[in-house]
This record gives C-alpha cells, sequence and structure tokens, in this order.
C-alpha cells in the first residue's frame, strides 16, 4: 500500500472511496494524479460568458471555486486498485405513476478505466423520461444530461477534466457487434440505456466516456440538454435518410422534438412545411423556418407534397392525411413513442404511390458528433423554459409535459444548495 498525494476537486474530496485509480509502477514510489483548477475552465472567455455561471454557482458559497484550490488528499491505493464506494449524492426519483418525485441519496458508482465522472449542470425533460418513469417507482430519470468533467478513469481520452460534456439516451453498448462495429451502436441488442442507472435528474453521475459528447463552446449548457436527445433525434433522421437539400420536408407535431425538426430541415436547406392540429402554434412553427403550416382539423387545401414527412407526435395520428400529403416514392419517418402498437395505413395509397414507412430510433455516436457540429455551426437551439431541479420543478415539469403546456422544451437547473 501507497500513500499518493494530489490535488482533488472539492466534490471529489467526498467521493476519494469511489475511484479506481492506477497506482505507479514499483520503481516509482510516488505520482502526483491529474489535477486542474475549476476557476481556469469556469472564467475561461467563452461566448455564454462562463465567468457569470461560476459567479451564480459561488453566490451562495464562497468557498466554491477556494475549495479546488486549498483542499490536498492522501488516498490509501491496494496494489488492485480497488477502492470502497459508499459515498452517495443528490437525485430525484420517480413516485407512483411518475406523478410526483422524492430528494433521496443515492450511492455513486465506482468509476472503472473507462468511465467519467460528472458534476451536473442541468438536465432536459423528454416525453420518454415520462414513460420511464411512469413504469418504475423510484427511478432516477434524466436522459438531456450536460455537467462538467470531474474526474475520469485511466483508460478515458476523449473528454478532459474540466471540460462541459453531454450525456444522452445511450449509456453503453458492447462495442462487439456487428452493428456497434458498423458505426450503429444505436441497434446493438445489449445496449444500456440512462434508465440503466442513475439519470440526470442528480447532481452528479457516473457514465462511459464513450457516450460522453464534448459540447461546443458556442452553445450554451442550457441549450445542449435538449440537443442531446430532441436534436440528435431529428438531425438522425435527416442524416440517415439522406435527405437532400433540394427535398421538401413535413413535420408532424410542433413540440420538443417537431420545433427542433423545423429549425434542422430548415438550416438543411429544405422547404419546410409544419402539420399540426393547433392552429396557435402556425406564427412559432414559422418563426422556427417553417415555408408553410398545415392545420389538420379543417380540410388540407395546399398542393404542396412532400418528400419526407417527419412524425414527432407522441400519440395517434390521421395516417390517411399524412399518407396524402406524401409525393409519389415518399417517406414517412416516425420518431415519437406512437400510443397504440398498430399503424392505420390506408393500403391503396401506399401501393400506388410507393411509399416507405420507416423507423428512426436515437442516435449513433458519430452523428450526435456531427449534429452537435452542424448546430454550432447554424447556431441552432432549442426553445426552453427553466425551472430548478428540485422536487417541485420535478413535479412540476413532468405535469406540463404530460398535459402537453411546454413550449417547447423545459430544462431543469440543478439550484445553488446542490451545486458542486
Amino acid at each position: 500500500m501507497r500513500s499518493l498525494p494530489f490535488k482533488m476537486p472539492s466534490f471529489f474530496s467526498s467521493l476519494k472511496s469511489c475511484f479506481c485509480l492506477q497506482a505507479s509502477p514499483p520503481s516509482t514510489p510516488t505520482a502526483s494524479l491529474p489535477t486542474h483548477s475549476i476557476s481556469q475552465n469556469l472564467h475561461s472567455d467563452l461566448p455564454w460568458n462562463s465567468q457569470l455561471y461560476a459567479e451564480d454557482n459561488a453566490s451562495e458559497s464562497p468557498s466554491f471555486l477556494r475549495a479546488f484550490e486549498k483542499r490536498h488528499t492522501f488516498l490509501e491505493l491496494e496494489d488492485d486498485m480497488a477502492l470502497d464506494s459508499g459515498v452517495s449524492y443528490t437525485a430525484f426519483a420517480s413516485g407512483p405513476e411518475g406523478k410526483s418525485f422524492v430528494e433521496k441519496q443515492v450511492e455513486l458508482p465506482r468509476l472503472s478505466r473507462n468511465d467519467v465522472a460528472v458534476v451536473i449542470i442541468c438536465c432536459g425533460v423528454c416525453y420518454t423520461d415520462t414513460v420511464c418513469a411512469a413504469q418504475q417507482e423510484d427511478k432516477v430519470v434524466g436522459h438531456e444530461v450536460i455537467g462538467r468533467v470531474e474526474f475520469k478513469g485511466e483508460g478515458v481520452s476523449n473528454v478532459n477534466i474540466g471540460d462541459i460534456v453531454g450525456l444522452g439516451y445511450i449509456r453503453s453498448t458492447c462495442l462487439q457487434c456487428s452493428f456497434c462495429l458498423s458505426g450503429q451502436e444505436n441497434m446493438c441488442p445489449d445496449r444500456k440505456t440512462f434508465a440503466d442507472g442513475v439519470g440526470g435528474f442528480a447532481n452528479a453521475s457516473v457514465w462511459d466516456s464513450r457516450f460522453v459528447y464534448k459540447i461546443p463552446e458556442t452553445i450554451e449548457p442550457r441549450y445542449a440538454g435538449p440537443l442531446t436527445c430532441a436534436g440528435a433525434a431529428v438531425f438522425a433522421a435527416l442524416y440517415g435518410y439522406n435527405v437532400s437539400p433540394t427535398s421538401t420536408v413535413g413535420v408532424v407535431g410542433i413540440g420538443g422534438l417537431g420545433h427542433l425538426a423545423i429549425k434542422f430541415a430548415k438550416a438543411w436547406g429544405c422547404k419546410v412545411v409544419a402539420i399540426s392540429p393547433t392552429r396557435d402554434k402556425e406564427c412559432d412553427a414559422r418563426s422556427f423556418g417553417a415555408h408553410e403550416f398545415i392545420y389538420t382539423k379543417e380540410p388540407i387545401t395546399s398542393r404542396t407534397r412532400m418528400d419526407y414527412i417527419l412524425n414527432t407526435v407522441s400519440g395517434d395520428v390521421p395516417w390517411g392525411i399524412i399518407v396524402d400529403l406524401l409525393e409519389t416514392n415518399g417517406t414517412l419517418i416516425n420518431l415519437g413513442l406512437a400510443s397504440k402498437d398498430t399503424m392505420e395505413i390506408p393500403y391503396m395509397p401506399a401501393l400506388f404511390k410507393q411509399l416507405k414507412v420507416v423507423g428512426s430510433l436515437v442516435a449513433s455516436r458519430h452523428v450526435v458528433k456531427k449534429m452537435f457540429d452542424f448546430a454550432a455551426l447554424h447556431q441552432i437551439k432549442p426553445e426552453i423554459e427553466e425551472l430548478d431541479m428540485d422536487v417541485m420543478g420535478c413535479s412540476e415539469a413532468f405535469r406540463r409535459v404530460r398535459e402537453q403546456q411546454v413550449r417547447y422544451r423545459i430544462v431543469l437547473n440543478v439550484p445553488a444548495r446542490l451545486a458542486l
């Protein structure tokens, strides 16, 4: 057993027993582990003004930044690098039917060689979160997570301590099957999702670094969260089905996914048609980039026919209207969770127009990275409403998502009392 002196960030001074760290070789009696200055990271000159972010989080705790400079710790490491866990952090778990939340302490998982420990800044709220929470009580959901890397395993090379990163729907995959080896990790039969552990409704989490994405400096954390799921999902549909800039693209549903689908398709160069049963969303849809708006509760008078239609609705859809709006050889791409297990697609129009009905499930890693690059280049960001990440905020967010009251994505911010 050896004593290894090193400077450790304040968050991990309390979590020092949770991690698996590499001891120095026998020829070296001691070694210094990687250090970083949180003040240097947070005060870098970024467009979204991270200096104000640091000051906001430090305002109620003057020692927030100084603790990173003053705390020194010695860890006693066994030669097998195994450390006992047992330290907890704060999370918000779902109550019965996902209609309420409970604040609780959750044990931090051990940090393996490919893991990163992330201090969470904020987390977007997706309809999938409400479905998952309703199915299982005491679940910590959330998969539109933005945080700061505070520690990493010895095998991590894609991100560094201090990086602002995003965590999405997929937590890890086998990386060995034919899907993983061909860049389709989202199709891996052994994939682990955010639901297979502690999700983003917490103030810290541990994630496989190979499914962690560095956020471009031009995208503010609160806007980056919804891009990790909603943004990636609609981008993957456009990218995966080779949508051309000369195509006409319809978007069914102007919600969390739909409003971003309009923005991405417009930046793609396409003619964009918003399709909705809600008349009062027309003005918003046009401001997002839609060239045309079709109100489905009145007779359709538009002569526009679409090469692709992205269905982002989490519910039933008037399939007859959608099929009629497709151009010959057109493609219907389903993204939303359906309320029924079957689709009542009119057979003869689908046959004689040679239509294709397909699905698009989240996004693989290289597509997520391309999405962030594209969003940064075209300055695409979601329309958000912000709430505190606490019992009341989580419950209110779920209520508004279920009742379709959100315009257009809710982001939960970790409050100062829980900031690490």
